[in-house]
């Protein structure tokens, strides 16, 4: 019989999930991609376009309005070829460097620097001209719904919105360079970092979509529920910079690790993750799960380190103790969660 913690833990996550899918979502993705990515002829003569889906959707963590994140993979040409260098400078990041890879005109003249390394902005730059073009256009849904497209560029990634009388929702595009590095094939993200300034531009981040979610996937629905829970214990505490990927690394590295019982209940996987999150945090380390060069925790300063971690300590020792209360009330359990202005006690 499940204790009560874990029947309230059950209900909460139950009410914290999304949809599956917005219903018009593959329609404005798929008129983006080939009504504007795929009929660009520079990009069809310069590589190959793949797309993935990655975030929180196909994770099974998703929340009642998460966006959707499509990952435009850029297969260039004999992209085996491309020499990857780590970053010394900036653990986790890499370069690539094209000197023995082939390629055409545009990309020497414009997407590569006097030493054939990739330019992370240009690559930015180059989609972002593609994508923009997007901007204004209207799409029919499936039920004559009328979208009419925005676009905007952030840091990592590009929005389409698309939006109708009825509803709207967001697509962001990240661009990506298909390389093989380590004897695998990879997706490298422009990406800033910093620290010194030779190769400063041409920083790229390894990343693995389909191994994240192959472990996720394959790790259960207690874990995918887990971080579902995590997620929202972490906003209701007020630790807005801890985000998906961080706990789904922290998934990732629990799944791989000997403590993993695949029969736990909810309770004790969700405890044992949090457990987790605020070991990294203690130990200023908490390494991507599938790169392990990359720390996740390189963006926080040591203050914001220390404060994440007493945060997560101090509700690690109240949690640990609620599976043995039997009267626990919903109420008490559910304010971690949702954050409610009444006192937990």
């Amino acid at each position: 019989m499940s204790s009560t913690f874990e029947q309230h833990l059950e209900e909460i996550v139950s009410d914290l999930y999304g949809t599956s899918n917005h219903y018009d979502f593959a329609v404005v993705r798929d008129f983006i991609m080939n009504e504007i990515v795929m009929d660009n002829d520079l990009l069809n003569s310069t590589c190959q376009v793949e797309t993935l889906h990655f975030g929180s959707r196909p994770l099974g963590i998703h929340c009642p309005g998460s966006d959707y994140d499509v990952m435009m993979v850029l297969e260039f040409p004999s992209y085996e070829d491309i020499i990857v260098r780590p970053d010394q400078h900036r653990p986790g990041m890499v370069h690539l460097d094209f000197k023995d890879a082939s390629f055409n005109s545009f990309t020497e003249d414009t997407l590569l620097d006097n030493r054939w390394y990739l330019k992370r902005d240009e690559v930015q730059t180059w989609i972002k001209g593609i994508l923009m073009n997007a901007h204004g256009r209207t799409v029919y849904g499936r039920y004559n719904d009328l979208y009419e497209l925005r676009y905007k560029r952030r840091q990592t990634s590009h929005t389409i919105t698309a939006e109708s009388e009825n509803c709207t929702f967001s697509i962001d595009f990240v661009p990506a360079i298909k390389i093989h590095f380590d004897g695998y094939d990879w997706q490298a993200v422009p990406k800033y970092a910093p620290g010194p300034k030779r190769s400063h531009g041409c920083t790229f981040m390894v990343s693995d979509i389909r191994s994240e979610i192959y472990h996720i996937t394959n790790g259960g629905e207690n874990i995918q529920d887990a971080i579902v829970l995590l997620k929202a214990l972490c906003e209701a505490k007020g630790l807005p910079k801890i985000r998906n990927y961080h706990l789904v690394s922290t998934a990732i590295n629990y799944i791989l690790s000997d403590d993993f019982d695949d029969d736990s209940s909810l309770e004790y996987v969700f405890l044992d993750l949090l457990y987790n999150l605020a070991d990294a945090f203690n130990d200023h380390d908490l390494p991507y799960a599938i790169y392990g060069d990359l720390d996740l925790l390189s963006n926080f300063t040591p203050e914001k380190v220390i404060e994440y971690a007493d945060v997560l300590n101090s509700t690690y020792r109240t949690l640990k103790t609620y599976p043995g209360q039997y009267n626990l009330s919903y109420e008490r359990c559910s304010w971690h969660f949702y954050g409610d202005d009444d006192d937990e006690e």
